[in-house]
């Protein structure tokens, strides 16, 4: 039994599906149904949906298969291929969620899962201390749907995480907004380009989208959101034209549907299992959405969980149990290092000069790219950013006659400091309370 049907649920449920495990799926709303989401998904997410078979129908949406980056990091700027491994289809793509999600579901469908709409659960069903089903209410009343294993793949205020009792640990709250709208009539680059560009204190993203639609993302910090909500379209729209590949994109284009955001949220890891119960996607584990890995995350969950399951069910129930939970220590260890990258890749405050100059390092040897593979989740972010890299990064800077070593020193002390806050974190959880809400939420 699997609660939700979007980008961790559906997969999910096809995988299963496939490899003869009979399951349901449960999905509070009906689709079309937009949500909230930055919606842009990486080389690896598209070759997930590739091995789902999807493709042609992404395909169909109009989004293009972008595989250019235009990347500004302070003084940096460079246009380069988004990195791709050999059998990969594209760098990355760009699907509404009310275009991908019934994409999905309708593949959970076709694999033979029994997919319920409009289907809320309203309450757990037990069984000798273990989790068996949920009690739903529906277009055919209340009921219950009994089941060995619930799935909790129902998205940050999950459901079934609060039913479960499932506690949240090493929570971060935002320290940046986010904004997002599409246009039309743009005047595209002659190759699909995804942009992203942080300067100053700015950051801005573009990428065109499904049906000739185009993207624009912008993330001001959150000391400047009392200026920025006076006037939200103003504001957006000063915030995307100071960023010049989008300006240029966008300028005599038509701003269509409304603007889309949200000004608070946290993130969090979920306990992932427990007897009879497993989250999976954000249900269990929600990062800054600068790092824009939702989507892919879920479908790396997925893949490493579906046969977890299908191989669980064929033996005890105690063995299923210790499975998930092999899993779950699989959850936190491959994605661990990746929530705090995003952390930091969405902090406030101006961009500092050890970042600005580790990247441009980077490109100078030909490995910006490996910077770029941490969005693909195919490297860890401590194979890249290495203390060998940062030594050498700081005492270059330290050795310009021009340098404020003093502000350079309290970067780097900064840093260090933070990411020592980070290991330890890791190794020595805090544990927040239990329950599927995400936290303090502002979405407007």
């Amino acid at each position: 039994m699997i609660v939700g049907a979007r980008c961790a649920g559906s997969p999910l449920a096809a995988l299963l599906a496939r490899e003869g495990v009979d399951v349901a799926v449960v999905e509070q709303v009906e689709f079309p149904r937009d949500t909230l989401s930055t919606h842009i998904f990486e080389a690896d997410a598209l070759a997930f949906l590739d091995r789902l078979g999807l493709t042609d129908l992404l395909r169909a949406t109009g989004a293009p298969f972008v595989r250019r980056v235009d990347n500004r990091t302070g003084d940096l700027h460079v246009v380069l291929d988004w990195p791709q491994d050999r059998d990969d289809v594209g760098g990355l793509a760009a699907v509404r969620r009310f275009v991908l999600d019934p994409i999905l579901a309708d593949a959970a469908k076709k694999a033979g899962a029994d997919v319920h709409m409009g289907t809320k659960v309203t309450g757990l069903v037990e069984d000798s201390g273990r989790v068996g089903g949920v009690r739903v209410s529906g277009p055919s009343g209340e009921g219950e749907l009994r089941a060995r294993l619930l799935v909790g793949a129902d998205g940050r205020n999950s459901t079934i995480a609060r039913l479960c009792g499932s506690r949240k640990y090493n929570l971060t709250s935002n320290e940046r907004a986010l904004y997002y709208g599409y246009f039309e009539d743009t005047e595209p680059d002659p190759e699909p380009t995804f942009v992203f560009h942080r300067w100053s204190n700015r950051l801005v993203l573009g990428c065109p989208a499904d049906s000739g639609l185009y993207l624009a993302l912008v993330l001001p910090e959150a000391a400047e959101m009392d200026r920025f909500k006076r006037d939200r379209e103003r504001s957006f729209m000063e915030h995307v034209l100071s960023c010049e590949p989008v300006a240029r994109i966008v300028t005599d284009a038509k701003r269509v549907g409304k603007l889309q955001g949200a000004v608070r949220w946290e993130g969090f890891f979920r306990e992932p299992s427990g007897p009879g119960w497993v989250l999976t996607g954000d249900a269990g584990h929600f990062k800054d959405p600068t790092a824009g890995r939702g989507i892919g995350d879920a479908f790396r969950q997925t893949e490493a969980l579906a046969p977890v399951i299908a191989n669980g069910l064929r033996g005890s129930n105690d063995a299923l149990d210790r499975a998930l939970a092999e899993w779950g220590r699989w959850r936190d260890d491959d994605y661990a290092e990746h929530y705090w990258f995003a952390k930091e890749m969405g902090r406030g405050g101006p961009l500092t000069a050890v970042t600005s100059e580790f990247a441009r390092r980077l490109h100078e040897r030909g490995q910006f790219q490996q910077l770029l593979n941490i969005q693909n989740h195919r490297v860890k972010p401590s194979t890249v950013l290495t203390p060998p890299r940062l030594v050498g990064t700081v005492a270059g800077l330290l050795r310009r006659r021009s340098a404020n070593r003093r502000q350079i020193l309290r970067e780097t002390g900064g840093l260090l400091a933070r990411q020592a806050r980070y290991q330890w974190l890791t190794r020595r959880p805090v544990y927040a309370g239990t329950g599927g809400d995400a936290g303090p939420t502002e979405v407007e």
